[in-house]
């Protein structure tokens, strides 16, 4: 098997690993996005399912082939790349999604001053208005508490935690900021160059390492941190993260061993 079938094979069952835990992990991501992949996946036939999971692979073969220094595959060549594109639209799992919902509140607070009749409905509003989202401050506070349990030790400017997990050097880079997100993150791990000249000098958001991307569901984008998920939600950046950092060995690891 050459190595970028090795590569396929790998993700493929990546994703079939997490299937068979019930999507443990896939479901807890406060994402939006992820969560209406996930319900539309759920919905579909076995022959779809199929597909959908190769496109998955396919796509995050497209991220992570240059671990290994493979071509990069055009993975909107695959069949089903329309329908895995597509398959977040107009599904009521995107109205969880904080920055969405306040916007919401915000219309409707606009055009009841306006006196005429809102695009947003009322329930909508008291849905809107009654999320309890966490902050930035509180989300950094949160995010340096997670990492430290994997060695984090210095900040490298504002958005670089920089640790070693296991003699593995690397860099979280999270942003508080954005119009669609609340928190958004992406790994780089050093220690790659002998067999990709440059790759341990390549920029974070380069690399993006994470594990949405790896699982074809998501981009590391979370856009609905609450009161109520907020504890779980921090002890599964720990994990992601975690995940992130050994992805690239774990690659190399599986397309050699073949």
């Amino acid at each position: 098997m050459v190595p970028s079938q090795k590569l396929l094979s790998f993700f493929r069952t990546e994703l079939e690993v997490e299937e068979r835990t019930g999507f443990s992990h896939l479901k807890r991501i406060p994402d939006s996005h992820v969560q209406a992949n996930l319900a539309c996946y759920a919905s579909l036939s076995a022959e779809d399912k199929a597909s959908f999971a190769d496109m998955c692979a396919y796509w995050a073969h497209a991220c992570y082939g240059f671990v290994i220094g493979v071509p990069q595959i055009d993975h909107t060549k695959h069949p089903f790349f329309d329908r895995w594109r597509h398959a977040h639209w107009g599904r009521p799992e995107l109205d969880r999604s904080v920055p969405i919902l306040r916007t919401a509140v915000s219309q409707y607070k606009v055009d009841r001053y306006r006196g005429v009749a809102s695009s947003r409905s009322e329930e909508l509003f008291s849905l809107a208005s009654s999320v309890r989202s966490i902050k930035a401050p509180e989300l950094r506070k949160r995010v340096r508490t997670a990492l430290k349990k994997l060695g984090y030790h210095k900040q490298d400017g504002s958005r670089f935690y920089c640790g070693n997990w296991h003699g593995q050097d690397f860099k979280v880079y999270v942003d508080f900021g954005g119009r669609l997100a609340q928190l958004r993150y992406c790994v780089a791990v050093a220690g790659f160059g002998a067999a990709i000249a440059g790759f341990q000098n390549l920029h974070p958001l380069s690399q993006q390492f994470c594990f949405e991307r790896a699982l074809g569901m998501g981009f590391g984008d979370w856009n609905y941190i609450v009161e109520e998920n907020v504890d779980d939600v921090f002890l599964l950046f720990e994990e992601v993260v975690r995940y992130a950092i050994e992805l690239p060995a774990r690659i190399r690891s599986a397309v050699a061993s073949h």
